[in-house]
């Protein structure tokens, strides 16, 4: 049996690295590209959601609160003018 010799298994160790890191980095832009169509409807909806959520929200507030004035006159009558 041959002993490797150090330089070459930090060699090999270091190769491996770069191996793992570039398969890392290929399956991550893999999916990103893969996914991309998927991903971006999926944030256009949630936007879109996001904008009806405060629309309702909106037109909800309005429909609760009486104005201002209105609401004067029925809480101290003697202060409208």
């Amino acid at each position: 049996m041959s002993r490797i010799p150090k330089s070459d298994m930090k060699m090999n160790a270091i190769r491996s690295g770069i191996v793992v890191l570039g398969a890392i980095a290929f399956g991550y832009l893999s999916i990103q590209i893969g996914f991309k169509p998927y991903l971006e409807k999926a944030k256009a909806d949630q936007q879109q959601q996001q904008h009806q959520n405060q629309l309702q929200k909106s037109d909800s507030d309005s429909e609760l609160e009486p104005s201002s004035s209105f609401k004067e006159t029925i809480s101290f009558p003697e202060r409208s003018s």
